[in-house]
This record gives structure tokens, C-alpha cells and sequence, in this order.
């Protein structure tokens, strides 16, 4: 009989102390989960917020459209003697407008095409007695192919634990810059009188390079803005024209953009594998 009374006083035992380890290992499950949960959500907090802010930083597989302006300085080595066709002097004028489309094939590097126009300075004369004019004018147009590439690693040179902490510093990248491409050059000379007027058309087409170094920043998300100095080489002129050998000298422009999402899929599995 008593020997019963023991056996089942253990069974209640073993019972009691079973429920109350199921009980409290319930109660650490559920307030792990909740733990895991909140974890769950402030990492997807961060990585909301590094999603936005990444569209300032990573640009692989993002396209700008640019506009840009700046100016040719030609230094004396490419003064020639005077054109006296067209009378003009392509040293005295100096600014030019660019128009640009830039691709980014890695965070770092880009490739772009560009496209502008640098008016030559026109100039009229008259005769005594005004019944004979000459004069000319003209205009430059480039034609470029470039690439872009950031230098010590662009913005994306953050440290491991700055991108675990999902910081998005937006910090301006210093970039080298090499072109390639031809400079269609025009002038007309104008002579007539109050009976005629003849017209003359000079064509050249020197092939030119550029070599270059500028920095850039990212304002806001869709904004670019950069400053580039360089120094732009041309095939000599045969003749020369325009009073000058060649199309040579130092340049110096601003470029302002507008940057386009491109396959943001593609970001967002970036961003993905950094989490």
C-alpha cells in the first residue's frame, strides 16, 4: 500500500516538475520571439532606410542626362598667323556648352557620350564707303566618347561596420576622366558688295583627346553636380585656320545632371546581399 502511495506521490512529482519546464521554456519561446521579432524589425527599419539613402550612393546600372559649360584656354604654342579668309581668331573666344549621356557600368565607372557647341567670334568690316563687306565666322563642334572612373574607391569606400550599421554617408568622389572623339570645325568667310555677296565654307575635322580630373557630388537623390579641369589635345589644323594649329588647351567645366533609377532590381538585390 505504501509502497503505491509512493510510486504515484513521484508520478505527481515528475508531472509537476514537466508542466512547470513546459511553462517557463514556453515563456522564454515566446519572449524570444518577441525578441527576434523586434530585432526583425529594426534591422528592416535600417535596411528601409539605407534602400533610400543607397540611391545617393550606389549608381551601378543608373543613366544621367547633363548639361554643361566651361572654357577652352589655348595656350600660345597653338597661335598661327592670321587667318585672313575668315578673319577670325579662335583664341579670343573661349566658352563652351556641352549636352551629355552618361551610363554607369560598376558604382565606380561610367561611359558617356557627349555633344556641344563653342561659337567663334564673327567679325563684319566695311569699306570706306560702305559698299564692301568682309568678314566670317564660324563655330566648334565636339563630338566625344568618355569614361569615368572614381578614384580610392569612390563613395562606396565605407568600412564594413558602417554599412552593418546601415549608414549611407553621402560623401563627393574624386574621378579621373579620358575622351576621345573628333571636333567638327566650321568657318565662313563673307565677301560682296551692295550687288553681290559671296559665301565660303572652311571644313575641319582634327580628331581630339582629353585627359581629365574633377570631383563629384550627389544632391539629394536624382541630382548630380560636378567640376572637371583637364587638358584637351588636337591633330594640327592642315592649313591652319582660324589663326591657330590646332583646337588645344586647358578646359574647365561645371556639369550638372539629372540620374535616372535605371534596374533598381538589380540595386535592390545589392542592398540584399549586403544585409
Amino acid at each position: 500500500m505504501s509502497f503505491g502511495i509512493k510510486q504515484a506521490a513521484i508520478g505527481i512529482f515528475y508531472c509537476m516538475t514537466t508542466f512547470c519546464v513546459t511553462r517557463l521554456h514556453s515563456q522564454n519561446k515566446v519572449n524570444t520571439d518577441k525578441e527576434w521579432e523586434l530585432f526583425k524589425f529594426e534591422r528592416y527599419e535600417k535596411k528601409l532606410k539605407f534602400s533610400m539613402d543607397s540611391l545617393k550612393l550606389i549608381y551601378r546600372h543608373r543613366w544621367s542626362v547633363g548639361f554643361s559649360f566651361g572654357g577652352l584656354y589655348m595656350p600660345g604654342y597653338t597661335s598661327a598667323e592670321k587667318d585672313y579668309k575668315t578673319g577670325v581668331n579662335m583664341r579670343s573666344k573661349h566658352s563652351f556648352y556641352m549636352l551629355s549621356l552618361e551610363y554607369y557600368i560598376t558604382n565606380i565607372t561610367r561611359v558617356g557620350i557627349e555633344a556641344g557647341w563653342q561659337k567663334l567670334p564673327q567679325k563684319i568690316e566695311f569699306d570706306q564707303n560702305s559698299t564692301y563687306i568682309k568678314g566670317g565666322g564660324g563655330m566648334n563642334i565636339p563630338v566625344l566618347a568618355y569614361m569615368k572612373r572614381d578614384l580610392f574607391g569612390g563613395v562606396m569606400n565605407k568600412t564594413a561596420e558602417e554599412l552593418k550599421g546601415g549608414q549611407a554617408n553621402n560623401r563627393p568622389s574624386f574621378f579621373i576622366m579620358a575622351a576621345a572623339g573628333l571636333t567638327f570645325t566650321n568657318l565662313v568667310r563673307v565677301r560682296g558688295n551692295q550687288s553681290e555677296i559671296a559665301v565660303s565654307l572652311y571644313k575641319q575635322t582634327p580628331f581630339t583627346s582629353k585627359l581629365g580630373f574633377g570631383i563629384f557630388q550627389c544632391i539629394g537623390r536624382v541630382i548630380g553636380a560636378e567640376f572637371i579641369s583637364g587638358y584637351q589635345i588636337s591633330s594640327n589644323y592642315s592649313p591652319y585656320i582660324g589663326s591657330v594649329s590646332s583646337h588645344s588647351g586647358f578646359s574647365f567645366a561645371a556639369r550638372f545632371s539629372f540620374m535616372g533609377n535605371g534596374k533598381f532590381n538589380k540595386v535592390k538585390r545589392y542592398i540584399d546581399s549586403i544585409y
